[in-house]
């Protein structure tokens, strides 16, 4: 029978393998799981610690542990004009606060936000459309970041995204959608976004270890 730790640490595991637990997500207490698998507290913090020795999860104090970004086997966050093998131009189509009671994106939610409309261009291709929701105070906040790349402006150490890329059809053309939150620290969003990428422009490679 295996350890009573390691039942943690698989169990665990397989939820983080499976998309069951997705990066960003917080687990429950040492106390909880101690509880749930009728093992001592001592026991789950070795399982919790051990998981966090091999980079799966991370510990913030005073937050909790969290399951850890994706970024092992080379693989690191990106603004998807970098998917792009061309040299990209971006345009600012519109920028504008949104009004209280507005539908935001549900991380979001209950906060004041703003929300850019911008189209990155290879010559007069439109290449890639993305609007970004950010927590914002007026519009003349919202415009700064313009034309600049979201991760440059965010300019966060502790940052990580929840990220889901879709292929799509929309009016004939095969494209990639991809939606990111962006947090940064203890579960603090700081974006939202949704970009639509031409799918014969975007070239994505990853490395792949077991």
């Amino acid at each position: 029978m295996a350890a009573a730790y390691l039942r943690i640490h698989q169990a665990i595991s397989e939820q983080i393998r499976s998309g069951k637990l997705q990066p960003g997500d917080k687990l429950p207490s040492e106390r909880d799981l101690a509880a749930r698998f009728g093992v001592s507290n001592m026991t789950a913090r070795h399982a919790v610690a051990q998981l966090q020795q091999e980079g799966s999860v991370i510990r913030r104090v005073g937050s909790g542990t969290f399951v850890a970004p994706a970024t092992s086997g080379g693989q690191r966050l990106q603004d998807p004009h970098e998917l792009c093998g061309s040299k990209l131009v971006v345009r600012l189509a519109a920028a504008q606060m949104l009004a209280e009671g507005a539908v935001l994106p549900p991380p979001l939610a209950g906060q004041t936000c703003g929300m850019l409309s911008r189209v990155w261009t290879a010559g007069a291709a439109r290449v890639i459309e993305e609007q970004i929701w950010l927590p914002a105070r007026n519009e003349r906040e919202l415009r700064k970041v313009a034309g600049t790349p979201l991760l440059t402006w965010l300019a966060a150490q502790d940052l990580f995204a929840k990220e889901t890329i879709e292929a799509v059809v929309i009016q004939g053309s095969a494209m990639l959608r991809i939606t990111q939150t962006l947090y940064e620290g203890s579960q603090r969003v700081v974006a939202h976004r949704v970009a639509l990428c031409l799918a014969d422009r975007v070239r994505m490679q990853r490395i792949i270890q077991r």
